[in-house]
């Protein structure tokens, strides 16, 4: 696969990666970065993520082949009206969104089947860790890739983007908005937000915060690692995906007062029943 001008609005740690995993497999003639930080652009440009930069939607817009989106859920919402006005008619428009319903339900009402085209992705990977400096070529190799198509989306556009991350060693499959949203609720966003809950039980303990730091072991780091993540961030996916994670939460929380009462009152059988059932279904999912 090969595309001329690819433009990324935003290049930090996904935006970056694209970048890079296009450049090294040779993928695009040109790579453009766009932004609102003229310093962090630059950035992106001597790690070799993009050839040149612009401040400009427009001007970047104007000459793109293919433009995928790396900012923000609530921001690229915002984006897809004016974007669908702006790119060219050949282009296709994607993004890295971590929630789907709402960017795929604006994109419809802009994009149509003459161009420019929008297929929504998200590619399942990226880290704690925010900023261009982390980026990496090989961050979607062997990740998984959600593309959202509708029965509006073109299907040739869909078969190109599937290309498009396949062509950096990602897996694709294709769900419904509404579905992935749901199930992103159960093995992303939940899992960051019982981090956030284990974080802020210890931290409103009163214990003895560099004693607690002498003690963690593994455990807590590996539980803890994704609360690392940019809490602007977490705060707009929570709020698009806010039912199926509220949801996934309340769920969790009748579990763990099941569990208390269990540990409580010392039902060693009924918790062991608990331990093995989660320990077998973690292996069906990890073997």
């Amino acid at each position: 696969m090969h595309i001329g001008t690819l433009a990324i609005y935003g290049v930090g740690l996904l935006g970056g990666s694209v970048g890079l995993a296009a450049r090294a497999h040779r993928l695009a003639d040109r790579i453009i970065g766009i932004g609102r930080s003229e310093e962090r652009l630059a950035e992106a440009v001597q790690r070799g993520a993009i050839d040149e930069f612009t401040t400009s939607l427009e001007t970047a817009c104007a000459e793109a082949d293919w433009v995928v989106l790396c900012s923000t859920v609530s921001h690229i919402v915002e984006l897809l009206p004016h974007l669908a006005s702006i790119c060219k008619t050949s282009a296709i428009v994607t993004d890295v969104g971590s929630t789907k319903a709402t960017i795929v339900a604006e994109a419809e009402k802009h994009f149509g089947k003459q161009g420019p085209l929008f297929v929504g992705s998200h590619p399942m990977a990226g880290s704690e860790r925010s900023g261009v400096a982390h980026a990496s070529a090989d961050l979607f190799v062997n990740a998984c890739c959600v593309l959202t198509p509708t029965r509006q989306t073109k299907r040739s556009a869909v078969e190109r983007v599937e290309l498009f991350w396949r062509a950096f060693g990602a897996r694709t499959i294709r769900l419904d908005p509404e579905r992935h949203d749901r199930l992103v609720a159960l093995v992303s966003h939940l899992p960051h937000m019982a981090a956030v809950g284990v974080l802020l039980t210890a931290a409103e303990s009163r214990e003895d915060g560099a004693l607690l730091a002498t003690l963690l072991g593994n455990g807590f780091r590996d539980t803890t690692r994704v609360a690392a993540g940019p809490p602007e961030v977490w705060r707009d996916i929570c709020l698009e995906n806010r039912t199926a994670i509220a949801d996934a939460l309340e769920h969790l929380g009748g579990d763990l007062l099941v569990m208390a009462d269990e540990i409580r009152d010392g039902q060693g059988d009924a918790l062991l029943e608990r331990l093995v059932k989660a320990r077998e279904f973690r292996k069906r999912l990890i073997p």
